[in-house]
């Protein structure tokens, strides 16, 4: 009779026991870092023109939400924060960022 040498019990209950789950953070962090990191690197520039260009009052209530296909997207506390947001757009503040940031071609707006 052959008998063929398969594996042993041990090896066959490590194949089919997952391993313990990863409880810790390192995970999570890592994965924040990153996006942190891609979204410093995406808004860097915009972000120095936006605070260098747009009224402080405007700036204040406004915060930066991300620069995709050369797009910029700002986020507004309230509809008049909007309004006068749009008012500084329209009146050449656009332009300027425009000029400003390198690849960029409008910005939206979101309330």
């Amino acid at each position: 009779m052959n008998l063929r040498r398969g594996p042993t019990l041990d090896q066959l209950r490590g194949w089919r026991n997952r391993p313990e789950p990863d409880l810790g953070l390192d995970k999570v962090l890592g994965a924040m870092q990153k996006d942190l990191r891609r979204r410093a690197r995406t808004l860097g520039q915009a972000s120095t023109a936006w605070v260098e260009l747009v009224p402080p009052d405007v700036c204040r209530r406004t915060a930066l939400v991300s620069l995709s296909r050369s797009v910029l997207t700002v986020r507004v506390e309230d509809a008049a924060s909007r309004e006068e947001l749009a008012r500084w757009l329209r009146g050449g503040g656009e332009l300027a960022l425009v000029r400003r940031c390198h690849g960029l071609v409008r910005v939206r707006v979101l309330a």
